[in-house]
């Protein structure tokens, strides 16, 4: 582990002016009151008075005194003399003398400041081996947090090197004691098992190692198998019999991520507990993931049989459904001919039967039979004739898996968990596994079955009539099986995707200390009374207010919405489209000009102009530790990796003979071991933070708002991370795709983006962006399409005090609620007919404060725990109050989106700049048709994840040189007005080269900092 993890520019900028305070700080660090002055003026002489006061400020500012405190910029020095009313020129020779030690040590006593001393650095160090112990800081940040907490103490700052030292020291000690602590865990023979994993044993290419870190691919009978294989051998390593409590689950996981990523052979050669604790940590993560990846490999499987099923039990209507309209019509003439015949008293029916074809009678009642189907079969027949592919893995699954669906009876509010049946069924499955004697229907749990599968399971006509159908009760049993687990009514503890979506809220003591304070950050109140009758106002103002613009009074006609009658004579609102913006000529020119001055730039080099301007790079660390590398062309490796990538052309274009930097195995290396979630998080919070401090940037927004988006991408190889929809990726078996939702600032950069197999829906993991994101941006407000707007995440918005945005299709058909059913609302009456459960609210509004706490502490996962209250539209009581509290919000939202063009504007604006920045991103991402090829679900986060960062920094870069060409345009005389700016683009891409050159070397000068040289526009422009 590096001692020294500053850089030298580091070390040098530490504890020293490195530029002129602004007014600012010279009021907030150097202003001398009354006492400050007169324990200035008792100094003796000029020199000596300027020399306290400064040294004073500087203190205060930087947190220990300069050597020479003349070294204070001339701006310092003359704010200071003026208050004295002394003039600057008399501090000469002040850093010289001995009195300015004497001025420190009066200032000490004064003004409280301590010394860095042995009792200070004991305290200090106790706190940062908390924080490394139970943390993941870097060494950096680190190293900003103590500086922050030794200032805030005022114990004066020591030598760079000994906080250096300090906290390299107290890192080091904190992974040894996790190394030796994780080494502990496993027995003898464990050990020996886990040293195994890296030796590559006889007969094979690969270790043991290499073949349990591979996530499955094969999506099929014997791919469950296989997975659950795979999970077997991994739990045999031992892990279900470790206490690792005493060691942070972070800490686990960094080593396991070293695990997955590096070779079996630099694993092997860890020196000391390191490679022991490195496998039993891999071990300990592994083991649940394998668990989930071979659920999802299930769930995938199961819902290919589904899907294939109803397909050729479509295909076999459409070929079926003539003999069927034949046989149909042939009996309805026999049937009218008999009830001709029956309206005679004398007539004789057997006569008149005689006289029919009674063989084709016989044979259209056989097609009837054959062919027609109960209206609620639809896929039955077809899937039971899969029940082999389905028994390749079953019993295996059923065997291995603890399937688990919480009490009975839960707490109060959560009422019965559903999906104990489906327990009953699979208990039911195990048991007569090996049973040859005949089963009695009535042994047979089935309350779960649909009314097709009860026909099929327990048939009442045929040969087979009164009997018990195991296969088609296994079917059952999957189809409802795999419908509980996407539900999580059923599920497998300890998993995380696949386990229990409320393990994680808060309960207890836990809860009772965190109730006020979360009332407090959300500015909740604990009784719901106070907030539901503020929402519920908030409400009534809404609708009166859209009620003023419809009653045709012409002070507050509302001209874009009309009252209309449908064709049942209801009422509905009619919401006419807005128009297109007019753009003004100045506009249109001032974007013609900026564009003309706009360089051409490579994207390599476009990459590294941007870091040096914000250091992006250095936030890619090597998975062993997290300082920066120290080779000098190391920066060079991850640009060309990070733009292989985002630009999906794949290692060997970057390749440059005689440059072992672009060397293929180093490339091959550095993607292995630099390119990750956390890494790529980093270096993309370093381009926003730097992107929302630019001038320019205010001008386009201030970050409170953002949008929410999915885009598409094929996914053409095998793989368990990709889903299918035939709108998106065609159709076919292997029509599969991936999702990359990402958050769009109004600022234009991309806060955060989740990478979602197939197109579930997009409400499950919206507020899990803004939960998760780590920038400097705060956004409050979220906009984004119809697919996004459900009442359960209006609920859980309102909760969290933010406010959801939708775009919304065919608004005038939504439903309008109201709280106060004695309101008058005007010609909004025959609309607002329905109400709102303020009961419900009330009866579960400490769960509800219970789950806003727990999504705000990370506790919880959104996605999984909306979808265990959504129920698959059958919610939870949490989920229903939820919805309440959503149809609230959503009709205030409603209200106001019909009765304000303004806001709908906002939302049109902030979409249409989502969708431009994805047209950016396709753009970059153009290699292979603009298909994702990544196997494994790591691998798709890391690619996209490396192209969200590829955008925004075309993003910065266009943000930096549109402004400097503003700057330009005005230094040629003409004048630019704000709202012109306003709706400037940073999104243009016709300059971006993204074909054929990749140049990885810069200028001198523009490697320095300095910025390229504009284009001269066209004569005329």
């Amino acid at each position: 582990m590096p001692v020294n993890f500053l850089s030298e520019e580091q070390r040098s900028r530490w504890a020293v002016f490195n530029g002129v305070p602004d007014p600012a700080q010279l009021g907030a660090f150097f202003h001398l009151d009354a006492v400050d002055r007169r324990e200035a003026m008792a100094a003796n002489g000029a020199r000596n008075q300027i020399g306290y006061a400064l040294q004073l400020g500087t203190v205060r500012f930087l947190g220990t005194f300069l050597l020479d405190p003349s070294d204070a910029p001339a701006v310092v020095v003359d704010y200071v003399a003026e208050q004295l009313g002394l003039d600057a020129a008399d501090l000469k020779g002040y850093g010289e003398k001995e009195a300015r030690w004497d001025h420190q040590k009066l200032i000490r006593e004064a003004h409280g400041y301590t010394a860095f001393e042995f009792e200070q650095w004991f305290a200090l160090a106790r706190w940062v081996y908390r924080r490394v112990w139970n943390g993941s800081e870097r060494p950096i940040v680190l190293f900003d947090l103590v500086t922050h907490r030794l200032v805030e103490a005022k114990i004066l700052l020591p030598g760079v090197t000994t906080l250096e030292r300090m906290i390299a020291g107290l890192r080091e000690r904190a992974a040894l004691r996790q190394y030796r602590l994780l080494a502990a865990a496993p027995s003898p023979g464990q050990r020996r098992v886990l040293e195994e994993l890296v030796v590559v044993e006889e007969g094979r290419r690969v270790s043991k190692l290499d073949r349990l870190r591979r996530s499955p691919t094969d999506v099929s009978g014997g791919g469950v198998a296989k997975a659950i294989d795979r999970h077997l051998d991994l739990r045999a390593l031992g892990a279900t019999t470790w206490d690792l409590s005493a060691i942070p689950p972070g800490k686990i996981a960094a080593l396991a991520r070293f695990a997955n990523a590096a070779r079996a052979q630099a694993v092997d050669a860890l020196g000391g507990d390191r490679k022991l604790a490195t496998l039993v940590a891999f071990a300990q993560v592994m083991e649940p993931t394998s668990a989930d990846e071979a659920i999802e490999v299930f769930d995938l499987v199961v819902g290919d049989l589904l899907r294939t099923a109803t397909f050729k039990a479509n295909k076999e209507r459409i070929r079926t459904i003539k003999d069927l309209d034949g046989a149909a019509i042939m009996l309805r003439e026999v049937w009218i001919t008999i009830c001709s015949v029956a309206q005679h008293p004398e007539a004789d029916i057997r006569a008149a039967l005689e006289q029919m074809d009674l063989a084709a009678i016989h044979a259209a009642a056989d097609v009837v039979a054959d062919i027609a189907r109960e209206p609620d079969e639809h896929l039955h027949e077809e899937l039971t004739e899969r029940y082999s592919t389905v028994r390749r893995f079953l019993p295996k699954l059923l065997k291995h898996l603890d399937f688990d669906a919480g009490a009975a009876a839960e707490a109060p509010g959560q009422g019965v968990r559903a999906g104990h049946e489906v327990l009953e069924a699979i208990d039911f499955l195990r048991a007569i596994e090996r049973r040859r004697a005949d089963i009695a229907p009535e042994e047979v749990p089935s309350g779960f079955l649909t009314s097709a599968w009860h026909r099929r399971v327990f048939p009442k006509r045929g040969e087979h009539a009164g009997t018990f159908d195991k296969q088609a009760y296994t079917l059952a049993a999957v189809e409802r099986l795999r419908e509980s687990l996407r539900r999580h009514e059923v599920f497998v503890p300890g998993l995380r995707k696949w386990g229990d979506p409320t393990a994680g809220l808060l309960t207890g003591d836990a809860w009772e200390k965190a109730r006020p304070i979360i009332c407090e950050e959300l500015s909740l109140s604990p009784d719901p009374e106070h907030d539901v009758q503020r929402w519920a106002t908030t409400l009534d103002h809404a609708y009166k207010q859209l009620a003023a613009g419809l009653s045709g009074d012409e002070d507050g006609q509302n001209d874009w919405v009309r009252l209309e009658k449908d064709e049942s004579g209801k009422d509905r609102l009619v919401l006419t489209g807005l128009d297109r913006l007019d753009e003004p000529a100045t506009l249109t020119a001032l974007r013609a000009d900026v564009d003309a001055r706009i360089p051409i730039v490579d994207l390599p080099e476009a990459l590294l102009e941007v870091h040096a301007w914000t250091g992006c790079l250095d936030h890619f660390t090597h998975l062993s530790g997290d300082s920066p590398s120290r080779k000098q062309d190391m920066l060079t490796s991850i640009a060309a990796v990070l733009v292989a990538q985002s630009m999906n052309v794949g290692m060997r274009p970057m390749v440059c003979d005689g440059d072992p930097a672009l060397a293929l195995d180093r490339l091959f290396w550095v993607e292995q071991n630099y390119l990750r979630a956390a890494t790529l998080t980093a270096a993309n919070a370093a381009l926003v933070d730097y992107h929302s401090n630019l001038d320019l940037v205010k001008a386009w927004g201030g970050g409170e708002l953002a949008s929410a988006d999915g885009l598409r991408f094929v996914v053409p190889v095998k793989t368990i991370n990709a889903g299918p929809n035939t709108k998106y990726w065609g159709k076919g078996k292997g029509a599969k795709g991936v999702t990359y939702y990402n958050f769009t600032s109004d600022q234009f950069t991309g806060f955060h983006g989740i990478v979602i197999p197939g197109t579930p829906k997009d409400w499950y993991y919206i507020l899990e962006g803004l939960l998760e994101q780590e920038t400097s941006l705060k956004p409050t407000e979220i906009a984004s399409d119809t697919s996004g707007a459900s009442e359960i995440a209006f609920g859980i918005f309102r909760l969290l005090g933010w406010q959801f945005s939708p775009r919304l299709a065919d608004v005038g058909s939504a439903t309008l609620f109201r709280a106060d059913p004695a309101a008058h609302y005007g010609r909004l009456e025959g609309l607002i007919r329905s109400r709102v459960n303020l009961g419900l609210i009330r009866d579960n509004w400490d769960d509800l404060l219970r789950v806003a706490a727990s999504l705000s502490t990370g506790a919880v996962k959104a996605s999984e725990l909306f979808r265990y209250f959504a129920g698959g539209g059958t919610p939870t009581p949490i989920g229903r109050a939820l919805m309440e509290l959503g149809k609230l919000d959503r009709s205030t939202y409603l209200a106001c989106y019909f009765d304000d063009e303004l806001l709908r504007r906002r939302v049109q604006t902030q979409l249409n700049r989502q969708e431009s920045r994805h047209t950016l991103a396709r753009k970059i991402f153009h290699g292979q048709k603009g298909e994702l090829r990544q196997k494994y679900k790591e691998g798709q986060e890391d690619q996209l994840g490396t192209l969200g960062f590829m955008t925004n920094v075309c993003i910065l870069w266009n943000t930096v040189y549109t402004a400097r060409a503003l700057d330009q345009i005005r230094a040629d005389g003409k004048n630019i007005a704000a709202a012109d700016i306003a709706r400037l683009s940073p999104l243009g891409f016709e300059h971006f080269n993204f074909l054929g050159r990749y140049n990885f070397a810069l200028p001198e000068i523009i490697r320095g900092g300095a910025l390229r040289p504009l284009r001269t526009p066209p004569p005329g422009q």
